[in-house]
C-alpha cells in the first residue's frame, strides 16, 4: 500500500482550504437532507441468515449488520427501570441469546465467548439509550430530531409507557443515581481521542477502506463460518503489526470539503499521533527501527502499551494475547553468559546492601551495649576516669552522654572516687538511696558492715562488685517500702522486710560514721515498731501505728551527702 494515501491533513494556502460558492451551496444541501435516526425497526430479512466471524471471534461479514438490529432490538424490550444490564432477569437474557442463534444460525463455542460478547453488546446498547433519553428529554444537551421535537417518549418508543418514563425521572434525580452518572462521565472524559467510524466500528469500516482503496486486500480479518473452528490468533500478529496503525489513524479521519479524508486540524493530539505513527512505520520498513513483545508503531507514538483486555485499533473487546500474540518466555540456556553478568552483578549489589545493613545494625547493638555498661558503672562509682575522649558517631542517647560529660569534668578536676576499705571487724554505717526525682542520695537506714574475708551469708550465692555486705540494723522513718538495691536471697525486696538480714549495698551509698561531712541522721525507729509494721497480722497495732504516724512529726529530707570530696 502507497503510504501516500493516509493523509493527516491537507495544507493550502492560508492554512484554509479554498471553498467555491457552488461546493459551500451542496454542502449546506447535503445537510438539510440527513435525516435523524428513529426507533430500531429490528430484524426484517426473509432469507436464511449464517453469521460468521472473524479470528477474534466477532460477528463480521454479510450479516453483521442484521446482528447489530438485533442487539438494538433485544435492549429496547428491557424495561428502562432496571438500573443495569446485569440486573436483568437471566431467563430473559438467556431467552435472547437462544432467539438470536436460531435467527442466525450460530453454534456456541467451547468457552461460550460468542455469548458473552452478545450479551455485553446489548448491556452496551442498553446503557447508551437509557443515556440518549437523558440528554435528549431531562438534561436537554442533545438537539432532538425535527421529527421528534413535540414529542415525549412514550410517543417516539412504542415499549416505553408513560408511568415507566415518570418512574425514569424520578430515578434519575436520587442522590445514587446522580453519583453514578457523574462516575460515568469522568470514566467517559478519560477517552481523549475517539474514533470517528461511527455505528459501523473498526469492523464494517475496514471493508469500506478496503473497497475505497486506502487499505490493501489483505488488510481484511480472516472469515470463518460460525459452525467451524476458529483460525489460530497467532496467524493474525502479522496483520496486526502492519496494519493496525494505519487503521486507527484512517478511523480518525474526517471528509473535508473537497471530498477527501483527513484528520481534524484542530485535534492537535491526534494529528501529533499519527505524524509520529507514520514515521516510525517507515523507520520499521527501511529495518531501521523494531519492536518489542505487544508492541508497534502505535504504542510508540502514543507512549504507553494498550490495556491487557482491550487493544486499540482492533473493533471489539480483544485483548493483547489475541493482537500481538502469547508472550514468547525464554529459558536460562537461552540467555547464555550475559544472564550470568547479570545474575553475578545482582549478586553482588546485594551482597553489598545486606553488608551495609549489618554493619549498621552492629553499630547500633555496641552503641546500646556500651551505653548501658556506661550507665552502670557511673551509678555504682565504679568508674574513676575517662581518658578515652567520647566519638562524635556514637549513637548514645542524651542522658548518657550527660553522665559522660560530668564523669569527664570530674577527672579534669582530679576528683577521687570512694573506694572500699578493707575491714576487719563489723563497723557500724549508713546506708543512703538515690532519690529519683531530684538525684539526691538520702539515708534511710542505719547497719554494720561485715569484714571482708570472702565469706558469705548462707542465703547469698554471690556477691555483687562494688557492694558492702551490710547488717541492716535500723529503718528510719517514711522508709520501710523502698526498694532494696539488691533483693535479698530470702524475696524480701523492699528495706523493712530486710530489718535484721544480710544484704548487698553498694558502696558508694554506704557512709561511715567516722566521716566529716557526715549528717545527723533523722528521727529513728524502734524494732518493735518496724516489725509489727512488716507483719501487719493485728489490725489494732497498725491502727496505733497510723495514728503515731499522723501526731509524730514527719522528719525533713536529709541534704544530699557529699559522696565525693574535693
Amino acid at each position: 500500500m502507497n503510504e501516500n494515501q493516509i493523509v493527516v491533513r491537507h495544507e493550502s494556502e492560508g492554512g484554509k482550504t479554498p471553498t467555491t460558492r457552488d461546493e459551500s451551496q451542496d454542502v449546506s444541501t447535503i445537510t438539510k437532507t440527513i435525516k435523524g435516526r428513529g426507533p430500531s425497526k429490528g430484524v426484517k430479512v426473509a432469507k436464511p441468515m449464517f453469521l460468521e466471524y472473524n479470528v477474534y471471534n466477532v460477528p463480521d461479514g454479510q450479516w453483521s449488520h442484521e446482528y447489530g438490529k438485533q442487539v438494538g432490538s433485544c435492549a429496547t424490550r428491557i424495561n428502562i427501570n432496571v438500573p443495569l444490564y446485569p440486573k436483568v432477569d437471566e431467563q430473559i437474557k438467556k431467552g435472547f441469546w437462544e432467539e438470536t442463534k436460531l435467527m442466525f444460525h450460530i453454534t456456541d463455542d467451547s468457552n461460550h465467548s460468542r455469548e458473552k460478547y452478545f450479551h455485553s453488546c446489548v448491556a452496551k446498547r442498553f446503557s447508551c439509550f437509557k443515556s440518549k433519553l437523558v440528554r435528549r428529554w431531562i438534561t436537554m444537551k442533545e438537539k432532538k430530531p425535527k421529527n421528534q421535537t413535540n414529542k415525549m417518549p412514550w410517543d417516539v418508543y412504542n415499549h416505553i409507557t408513560e408511568d415507566d418514563w415518570k418512574t425514569f425521572v424520578k430515578h434519575y434525580f436520587l442522590p445514587e443515581s446522580l453519583l453514578r452518572s457523574e462516575k460515568a462521565r469522568k470514566s467517559a472524559s478519560c477517552n481523549k481521542n475517539p474514533h470517528r467510524t461511527g455505528q459501523k466500528g473498526y469492523n464494517r469500516k475496514r471493508l469500506d477502506w478496503i473497497k475505497d482503496g486506502r487499505l490493501p486486500p489483505d488488510a481484511a480479518l480472516p472469515i470463518s463460518s460460525s459452525s467451524s473452528v476458529n483460525s489460530s490468533v497467532t496467524s493474525n500478529v502479522n496483520r496486526v503489526r502492519k496494519y493496525r496503525s494505519k487503521e486507527w489513524i484512517l478511523a480518525h479521519q474526517v471528509q473535508n470539503k473537497e471530498g477527501k479524508w483527513e484528520i481534524d486540524p484542530n485535534d492537535s493530539e491526534v494529528v501529533e499521533i499519527a505524524t509520529k505513527a507514520l514515521e516510525y512505520i517507515a523507520e520499521e520498513e527501511k529495518g531501521n527501527l523494531s519492536f518489542e513483545q505487544g508492541e508497534d508503531a502505535l504504542t510508540k507514538a502514543i507512549g504507553k502499551k494498550d490495556h491487557r483486555g482491550r487493544v486499540k485499533g482492533t473493533g471489539g473487546m480483544v485483548g493483547i494475547k489475541k493482537a500481538f500474540g502469547p508472550c514468547i518466555r525464554h529459558s536460562r540456556s537461552d540467555h547464555g553468559e550475559a544472564s550470568s553478568e547479570n545474575y553475578e552483578s545482582i549478586r553482588a549489589s546485594v551482597k553489598k546492601e545486606f553488608e551495609g545493613e549489618l554493619e549498621k545494625r552492629v553499630e547500633k547493638r555496641v552503641a546500646e551495649a556500651l551505653q548501658k555498661q556506661l550507665s552502670t558503672l557511673l551509678k555504682t562509682g565504679q568508674l574513676n576516669s575517662i581518658s578515652t575522649p567520647i566519638p562524635d558517631d556514637l549513637h548514645l542517647n542524651d542522658s548518657a552522654r550527660v553522665d559522660l560529660d560530668v564523669s569527664a569534668t570530674r577527672t579534669t578536676r582530679h576528683i577521687l572516687v570512694p573506694q572500699p576499705r578493707e575491714l576487719k571487724e563489723r563497723t557500724p554505717c549508713r546506708l543512703a538511696l538515690e532519690e529519683k526525682v531530684s538525684g539526691n542520695n538520702i539515708v534511710v537506714a542505719d547497719g554494720m558492715v561485715q569484714p571482708s574475708d570472702g565469706a558469705l551469708p548462707q542465703h547469698f550465692t554471690s556477691m555483687k562488685p562494688g557492694h558492702y555486705k551490710v547488717q541492716v540494723d535500723f529503718v528510719y522513718d517514711g522508709h520501710v517500702d523502698d526498694i532494696l538495691p539488691v533483693p535479698t536471697g530470702d524475696g524480701f525486696t523492699n528495706l523493712g522486710g530486710a530489718l535484721g538480714s544480710f544484704v548487698q549495698w553498694p558502696i558508694h551509698l554506704v557512709i561511715f560514721e567516722d566521716g566529716e561531712d557526715c549528717i545527723s541522721p533523722p528521727k529513728k525507729k524502734s524494732k518493735s515498731n518496724v516489725s509489727k509494721e512488716r507483719d501487719g497480722s493485728s489490725k489494732k497495732k497498725t491502727t496505733v501505728l497510723a495514728a503515731q504516724k499522723k501526731t509524730t512529726d514527719l522528719p525533713s529530707k536529709v541534704n544530699p551527702l557529699k559522696l565525693i570530696r574535693t
